[in-house]
């Protein structure tokens, strides 16, 4: 049998339409491997950041056991016993630390020694927010018995304190800290 140019034109249009065919299914499994890629690459996204959520949220508990024993040395004093009393200071972070020993313990030194002062302090209750990887917002109530000579059973002060923690490597600072004016509620 001889094929004529007839034939030969139909095989040569069935070659192109296989051809054509392979070249479309070589394109679509290209993209569906590129789309793959890409949502590997996503889902790897997502997956580190839920692992750098757990982390910073398991630092939470750390900073706020600093924030809490650095409050309780704050509060607490005992005008007889003043040599050591503002090592509290070492919880603080940079610019802080060096206004309250440079400006405020000194002050603070004189005035519990005039006044022959005591306090007895605790954190009452405390929460932590995550700001991110290295800060930590704490919130704390804390409660401080005052006395002095004149005064020797003393006042209870009661107060809403906000501290921005820092880590400085396995260590929790005191970056801010700011009491705040909460209105007693009302009857």
């Amino acid at each position: 049998m001889e094929t004529t140019a007839e034939d030969h034109q139909q095989r040569e249009k069935v070659l192109r339409l296989v051809i054509l065919m392979l070249v479309g299914a070589l394109v679509a499994t290209l993209a569906a491997v590129v789309w793959l890629v890409q949502g590997n690459n996503s889902l790897q996204d997502d997956l580190d950041q839920a692992e750098a959520d757990v982390a910073s949220y398991a630092e939470g508990p750390d900073a706020l056991a600093a924030a809490e024993k650095a409050l309780g040395e704050i509060i607490s004093y005992d005008y007889r016993d003043l040599d050591d009393e503002f090592d509290w200071t070492q919880h603080f972070a940079g610019e802080l630390r060096t206004q309250y020993e440079d400006d405020l313990v000194p002050t603070f030194r004189k005035v519990i020694r005039r006044f022959r002062m005591t306090a007895e302090g605790e954190v009452a209750e405390s929460a932590y927010d995550i700001v991110d990887s290295g800060t930590v917002q704490v919130i704390a109530f804390v409660r401080q018995s005052l006395s002095n000579e004149d005064n020797r059973k003393g006042v209870l002060d009661e107060q809403w304190t906000s501290l921005t923690m820092v880590r400085d490597g396995d260590t929790w600072l005191i970056e801010m800290i700011t009491p705040l004016n909460v209105p007693p509620p009302s009857s």
